[in-house]
């Protein structure tokens, strides 16, 4: 509030004080700090992602999606907005979902939710060869994430694999 106070014209302590508001429980507050920094900026990329998130938390989903979509259209770049965009519109637009995923994990390679989202839309869409390649790679880097362990064993199942 005293950097806000400071600089009333600067996003960050406005985003960032949001933040704390959300984590405090007081979405309103949130709200109303990303509402302000979107007047400020209104293609800032981390304000509209983080109103994005706020919208989906309060199942605001039109709401959700619209700000994701502002945040990548502003950086296209930006691995966390295509990941909880492509989870949120993933029962609409399932196409849509796994190429914002390959996005976020072509970005974060290494990022385990990345891919093993990733692989979880690719098995939907039938392109179980490429979802099994996804996890092995996640098995070999990340051999305690038991979800990617399991998800392939599933795989390997369905095409008959030993």
């Amino acid at each position: 509030e005293t950097a806000i106070t400071l600089r009333p014209d600067n996003i960050l302590p406005l985003v960032n004080t949001s933040l704390a508001y959300a984590r405090l429980g007081d979405s309103v507050k949130a709200e109303a700090k990303l509402k302000q920094a979107l007047v400020i900026d209104p293609d800032s990329a981390e304000a509209n992602f983080n109103m994005g998130l706020l919208k989906a938390e309060q199942n605001d989903f039109t709401e959700a999606e619209k700000y994701l979509r502002a945040a990548l259209k502003t950086d296209s770049n930006f691995p966390e907005a295509a990941y909880y965009l492509a989870i949120l519109i993933s029962k609409e637009n399932l196409d849509e979902s796994v190429t914002l995923c390959r996005k976020a994990y072509k970005l974060r390679p290494r990022d385990a939710r990345y891919a093993y989202t990733l692989a979880f839309y690719l098995r939907q869409q039938g392109q179980i060869d490429d979802a099994i390649e996804i996890l092995q790679k996640l098995v070999k880097q990340q051999p305690d994430y038991s979800d990617a362990s399991m998800l392939l064993r599933a795989l390997y199942e369905e095409k008959k694999k030993p």
